[in-house]
């Protein structure tokens, strides 16, 4: 856990995407079992809490409080993050993944406008980090849980997000005869585990994220 990753202020409350009550009240229309097989993470019936790893941090989702902390200790994370975990546990049906990954404007039919999705991810990963060092990004990446692979780009990562929803990128750096690139990718079939605009938000909170920890090591 680090500490850009933890609540701070008040959480927003201008919409229903907020709405802490609703989204407990989806939950509690399923069972726990039901929902870590869905899910893809335990249930401890004694302990009465949902375990799992995102971003590299475990989490812990008390059950039928559904108090969301990072494991061990009594620190949320950010309101960005907290409502994401809480909507994967009454969205996650256990759909299979497809294994194909597509960008963001891809994913089904949504309303928010893609270009916009690609400026708070890609855009502003490449124009922050195209300068820097490939390592020091690497290092960002793996802290926060990247699994490097082999694939193209110069940095190709995946992020599990949550057990069954993972974030993709390809960075390539800029060289004297090629402008850089940088594109985040998805399972096609990610919206079985959440919903648009959780995906939406996931990409520029993961940005966030490597942005705060390489400055947080520099």
């Amino acid at each position: 856990m680090f500490p850009y990753m933890t609540e701070g202020g008040a959480v927003p409350s201008h919409a229903l995407y907020y709405d802490f009550g609703h989204a407990v009240k989806l939950i509690l229309e399923r069972r726990p079992a039901e929902i870590a097989g869905c899910a893809g993470i335990c249930f401890d019936a004694e302990k009465s809490c949902f375990t799992f790893t995102s971003l590299g941090q475990g989490i812990e989702v008390t059950y039928p409080d559904f108090n969301v902390t990072f494991a061990g200790t009594e620190k949320k994370p950010v309101a960005n993050w907290h409502m994401p975990i809480l909507h994967y546990l009454s969205a996650a049906d256990g759909f299979p993944l497809s294994g194909s990954l597509v960008p963001f404007r891809y994913i089904n039919e949504h309303t928010a406008h893609p270009d916009n999705f690609e400026q708070d991810t890609g855009v502003r990963l490449l124009k922050y980090f195209d300068d820097k060092p490939s390592d020091k990004l690497k290092r960002a990446c793996e802290a926060l849980g990247g699994e490097a692979l082999k694939g193209s780009g110069d940095l190709y990562f995946k992020f599990d997000y949550l057990p069954k929803f993972a974030i993709y990128f390809k960075f390539w750096y800029s060289d004297d005869e090629t402008p850089g690139s940088c594109k985040f990718l998805f399972d096609e079939k990610c919206s079985h585990y959440l919903d648009e605009m959780d995906i939406q938000m996931s990409g520029p909170l993961l940005t966030e994220f490597i942005i705060k920890h390489y400055e947080l090591e520099n």
